[in-house]
């Protein structure tokens, strides 16, 4: 894509935040130029991040741009082989590696016989089916009993590159935010020298009718005191509307505290401590009754306005965890 595409966009951009706020667009244009000239912040990053409710050179100086992501997250997997990206990368590996945190009946249908699949069929009513490289909520379906026969599920993903997954039971209080989905808590951890870090996190929900909670594809992500694990302020979808109500049940989320919080924290410093060599990784839980699930892990330089909602320092506070382990 070439200039004219970004003058385009940044324009379009300046246009409806202006509208939407007391910024004129001239004092907009000054502050996302100070913010890419400080950080290289991107034009959705500066959006959805509201970078211009301060100065945007205020702003950037903490802020994990996209360009300060790779360069902090090359930096923490620097010693990380394919192998173990593909741990992660693979959804049908990553299955079988945290398989003592993945309780939900799953089937790899690339190397499955019809008669397993078939034996999966006939165990679950609703399931989904993930391409194993997927990500963004890309290339997800759901299956339920009675939309469909076997033979045409057989012959969708029998050989393919597909994981299918029975649908995870969330905790009650979590499916009281939006019951279409499961709603999963995103938390960001760093592992440098042996050491391992909850750098950030955020709480991602569903919209309204939808079956997955991907940001990209919808969802409402609400920033969370890590301490706590209480939800802080309201949430933002990819468009930066801001949400203190969920659409899709009227639940005021804002103060929501995530069940079984302790637990959710421990399991994610325990996975990134088995594959130390991946030092940045982003984890999705499901909150179960009995405690947690993961849903799946992205090593792919994850999202990193999720984390960002609210606070906006994710790049001190990276460079900060790696000075404490030097």
């Amino acid at each position: 894509m070439g200039p004219a595409y970004y003058i385009k966009k940044l324009s379009q951009m300046i246009k409806t935040v202006s509208k939407e706020t007391d910024y004129s667009q001239g004092e907009l244009l000054v502050s996302y130029a100070l913010a890419f000239l400080r950080c290289g912040a991107a034009i959705d990053e500066y959006r959805i991040c509201r970078l211009f409710d301060v100065s945007g050179h205020v702003q950037a100086k903490q802020f994990m741009s996209g360009h300060r992501l790779i360069k902090a997250a090359d930096r923490l997997c620097r010693s990380a082989s394919q192998e173990d990206f593909d741990c992660f990368g693979k959804k049908d590996r990553f299955n079988t590696v945290f398989s003592d945190y993945v309780k939900r009946d799953w089937l790899y249908a690339g190397n499955c016989t019809r008669e397993e699949m078939l034996d999966f069929i006939a165990r679950n009513d609703l399931f989904l089916a993930k391409e194993t490289g997927s990500t963004q909520g890309q290339n997800i379906t759901q299956w339920k009993a009675g939309a469909f026969d076997a033979d045409s599920v057989l012959s969708t993903f029998l050989g393919k590159t597909f994981v299918l997954e029975s649908f995870i039971q969330q905790h009650p209080a979590m499916s009281s935010i939006n019951p279409t989905s499961v709603n999963t808590v995103r938390l960001v951890t760093a592992t440098y020298k042996g050491r391992s870090e909850v750098i950030g996190g955020c709480l991602r929900t569903g919209g309204v009718n939808a079956f997955v909670d991907n940001f990209h594809s919808g969802g409402i992500a609400f920033p969370l005191d890590l301490e706590h694990g209480f939800v802080s302020g309201p949430g933002r979808d990819f468009e930066g509307r801001i949400y203190t109500i969920h659409p899709a049940t009227n639940t005021v989320v804002p103060g929501f505290v995530i069940p079984n919080w302790e637990i959710v924290r421990a399991a994610v410093l325990d996975g990134a401590g088995r594959i130390p060599a991946v030092g940045y990784i982003g984890w999705d839980v499901a909150v179960t009754e009995e405690g947690v699930e993961f849903v799946e892990a992205n090593v792919n330089y994850p999202d990193h306005t999720l984390i960002q909602i609210d606070r906006n320092d994710a790049w001190k506070r990276v460079k900060d965890f790696m000075k404490r382990c030097e």
